[in-house]
């Protein structure tokens, strides 16, 4: 009968703080919070609400796992991207604000162009950047790849509960090779691995796929082979649109150049880093 013992969830929620402020992880607060209201299933949960063992138990498992500094996304099992709720597992890379600033400008480039727009999202993981933007730009139709199957129904599964199948067409396989040669496209989207080989990371991202995230010696390698791809993929005035790290955009700008792109700008992110690159096609 103990398992079934009512329990007063402030001092619960206080005690998961505790645990989490130990171990480093901030807002502690408001991550037991969330954590409590993803075991009882409700939101802006009320401090005098009455819980199980059961419940308690379960929710200490979790903490217990946070406090290891495995990701609260993959706890809860999805994230908010852009207006769009987008399911996780870890075989997907966890979506990050810098990308929905990406998506941001993409939506801003796009919005105002009329017929149909065919794009493309390479590495497309959970599908967060193809499945917002098809829900906010209804004239456009979507091409995503990845090189992980895992990955690819990670983001069909996503596609589906965001009534956006229709929208999207997913393929198997690294970068353009995983379309039919003839495919060209009015916009390219990509935020592909670009971390340098080898280097520490916070200790949360040990828990997501190294294959989304380490890119050779300077973090660039698959760049070098989606840039070099872009003239024969892209069709006369077509845009492309990537995302990179710190320190990354004279190296990618002189990418851009030796594959005889001139017209190239770098834009900043909210924070004022270097973040974004845009390439235009004049074909």
């Amino acid at each position: 009968m103990r398992k079934n013992k009512k329990i007063n969830l402030s001092a619960i929620i206080i005690d998961g703080k505790n645990k989490l402020d130990s171990a480093g992880i901030h807002p502690a607060e408001r991550e037991a919070a969330w954590l409590m209201e993803f075991i009882l299933s409700k939101k802006n949960v009320a401090s005098n609400t009455q819980i199980t063992e059961n419940q308690k138990n379960k929710f200490f498992q979790l903490i217990d796992k946070r406090a290891a500094h495995y990701p609260l996304q993959y706890l809860i099992g999805n994230v908010d991207f852009f207006d769009t709720e987008i399911q996780l597992t870890t075989n997907v890379l966890i979506p990050r604000p810098e990308t929905e600033e990406m998506v941001e400008i993409a939506c801003n480039l796009l919005k105002n162009i009329p017929g149909e727009i065919i794009c493309a999202d390479l590495g497309t993981g959970s599908g967060c950047i193809p499945i917002s933007l098809a829900k906010k730009l209804k004239n456009s139709n979507w091409f995503a790849c990845d090189a992980s199957e895992a990955a690819l129904q990670v983001a069909k599964n996503n596609a589906d509960k965001n009534f956006v199948s229709d929208k999207i067409e997913f393929f198997h396989g690294n970068w353009f090779d995983a379309f039919p040669k003839n495919f060209r496209f009015d916009f390219i989207i990509t935020n592909p691995p670009y971390v340098i080989e080898g280097e520490k990371l916070q200790h949360e991202l040990d828990y997501e796929p190294s294959s989304a995230l380490f890119s050779g010696k300077d973090g660039l390698d698959d760049y070098r082979v989606i840039i070099s791809n872009l003239s024969a993929r892209m069709n006369p005035g077509g845009v492309f649109l990537g995302e990179f790290g710190d320190g990354q955009a004279l190296a990618l700008l002189k990418i851009a150049k030796e594959n005889n792109f001139e017209n190239v700008e770098i834009i900043k992110d909210l924070s004022g880093r270097e973040r974004f690159i845009k390439i235009l096609n004049h074909g």
